[in-house]
């Protein structure tokens, strides 16, 4: 019988408090296997504790768009408070770690992740931006997206808020944020992301046969230990976000 447990994580960002969380949790619910679409190590947090759980616990990990900034930026100075401490706190372990991260993965023929798209990984799957909202694209703009993908099963992060998408050809899992519920950009339109609350997220896909079900997962955690951190680190902004889940 084709029976299948896996458990999807996405943008822990240096949050090792919540990914202690979630790994724990992880492991009380008999996971085969465990996927992270990237993000891993870029905020004012703790890097190393993170580095170390990921390293630890047997997961699939690739890059995000913040793993390769980082790599991008190793060996020049990049006006950015965050990062600039983000490269303070690498060893060469660390390093090598993220330049051997793949840019996507597929599982069993079955699943296929990326971090953001299948084309970039910067660009949002799911959303949509408009001048004063985020929405959600139709159907066909994400098929297209995805019309290079054989698999029926697609999992993404990058926007940090979980959703569930099914289109005429797939089934889209974006499991929601480890370790940052909010946060604004200013690119390619200045837009928030918000989960108006504090709380880890990732999601879990259970295969029976030609069966798919879907738990998404909210738990609590000491974020005010990982609010602390950024405060310290300089990233008041940061602090609220991961406190409120809102920008």
């Amino acid at each position: 019988m084709n029976k299948k447990k896996i458990a999807v994580i996405s943008d822990i960002h240096g949050n090792s408090m919540a990914l202690t969380e979630v790994i724990r949790d992880i492991k009380n619910r008999d996971v085969d296997i465990i996927i992270n679409l990237g993000d891993s190590l870029y905020g004012p947090l703790d890097l190393k504790g993170t580095f170390e759980l990921l390293v630890n616990n047997n997961l699939i990990n690739i890059s995000g768009n913040q793993d390769r900034i980082i790599l991008e930026n190793l060996d020049q100075d990049s006006g950015s408070l965050t990062l600039e401490y983000v490269k303070s706190q690498l060893n060469d372990k660390m390093i090598d770690w993220l330049r051997h991260l793949p840019f996507d993965t597929i599982i069993d023929n079955e699943i296929y992740g990326c971090h953001a798209t299948p084309q970039s990984d910067t660009n949002y799957l799911l959303e949509k931006l408009e001048k004063d909202h985020v929405a959600i694209k139709n159907k066909n703009e994400i098929d297209d997206l995805l019309k290079d993908i054989k698999q029926k099963i697609v999992i993404c992060g990058h926007s940090h808020v979980a959703n569930i998408v099914e289109t005429d050809n797939k089934l889209i899992v974006n499991p929601g944020s480890v370790g940052l519920p909010a946060y604004d950009d200013e690119f390619p339109i200045y837009h928030t992301m918000q989960n108006y609350n504090p709380r880890a997220n990732y999601s879990i896909i259970n295969i029976v046969e030609d069966s798919i079900s879907i738990d998404r997962v909210s738990l609590d955690y000491d974020f005010e230990e990982s609010a602390r951190l950024a405060e310290t680190n300089k990233r008041h902004d940061w602090a609220k976000w991961i406190r409120t889940g809102i920008v």
